[in-house]
């Protein structure tokens, strides 16, 4: 009997070291649960490694802290890839040598880590999505923080020029203007395009916003499904499962050895419009194959 109660405690010994310790994964994956479009990141990510062996934190876990830690020292890995910002955060935070791959982040001056995928749509993309749909509408707006992103209106309004649009610019230095910003655009442009700035565009600015740009006659081109279900009346926005297939790609040529992944644009986008706002502004859309219809 004491034989048969000393195996039990030495497999339940070993049980427990087999939980507490990651399997050995050559790639590490930090991400953040609960977040929609990090866990179709996630997949395409995953996907994109193939046979590689993967090991996924979870920040938000309840040993997430602690599984980072232990992964991040453990030897078998040889690249981290973190989805999202607080991902990025948490590994800036350990200080970690080893080479990183951002997804999932706004762009920056510089490029985080090894290597950067944007989250970001380039703002030529972005107009000729908008051609597609509306083709008789050629003067844009933007909203936006000064120095955030660090391009010069002058530079956004002559890659605008090389697109066929004219464009506005307005600078917002804080939420509490945006309502301001967007009325002196009123009259003068055909759409607002929003880049994404969670100080600007969040769950307490958003329905003002959308709010007034129905009152103004001015359609909304927002950068996420989200913000289409809030009340745009389209979006332009990365393609997630495409971009996790991006970040897979460059962790993998850095684990060969290659140079810095560099930064990269999201490599396909992903249109939708708001059927029931676009009906409500009274537009006569264009709308092609692939592009989602939110009714």
């Amino acid at each position: 009997m004491k034989g048969k109660w000393a195996i039990a405690i030495v497999a339940r010994i070993l049980l427990a070291a087999a939980v507490a310790r990651p399997a050995p994964a050559s790639v590490l994956v930090v991400t953040e649960s609960g977040v929609p479009a990090y866990a179709e990141a996630l997949e395409g990510l995953t996907g994109g490694l193939g046979a590689t062996t993967v090991r996924v934190v979870d920040i938000q876990g309840a040993n997430g802290a602690d599984d980072l830690a232990r992964s991040l020292e453990a030897r078998e890995t040889q690249v981290v890839v973190a989805v999202g910002s607080r991902a990025l955060a948490e590994l800036h935070a350990h200080r970690t040598a080893l080479p990183v791959v951002a997804a999932m982040v706004l762009r920056s001056p510089e490029p985080e880590g090894a290597g950067q995928i944007d989250l970001d749509v380039p703002l030529g993309a972005q107009l000729a999505a908008v051609r597609t749909l509306l083709p008789h509408a050629t003067r844009a707006g933007i909203v936006r923080k000064p120095g955030r992103p660090a391009v010069t209106a002058e530079a956004l309004e002559s890659l605008a020029r090389k697109e066929g649009f004219t464009l506005a610019v307005a600078d917002c230095d804080g939420p509490g203007r945006l309502l301001k910003a967007v009325l002196s655009l009123k009259g003068k442009v055909d759409f607002l395009l929003c880049f994404p700035d969670p100080d600007l565009y969040n769950a307490l600015t958003i329905q003002p916003l959308v709010m007034a740009a129905i009152e103004y006659r001015m359609p909304i081109v927002g950068f996420s499904p989200a913000f289409v279900r809030a009340g745009a009346a389209a979006g332009v926005y990365a393609d997630y499962r495409a971009l996790g297939r991006q970040a897979a790609e460059m962790a993998l040529r850095l684990r060969r050895g290659e140079a810095s992944g560099g930064e990269e644009y999201p490599s396909r986008l992903h249109v939708s419009v708001n059927q029931r706002v676009t009906r409500l502004l009274g537009l006569d859309l264009r709308i092609p194959s692939g592009v989602e219809v939110l009714r």
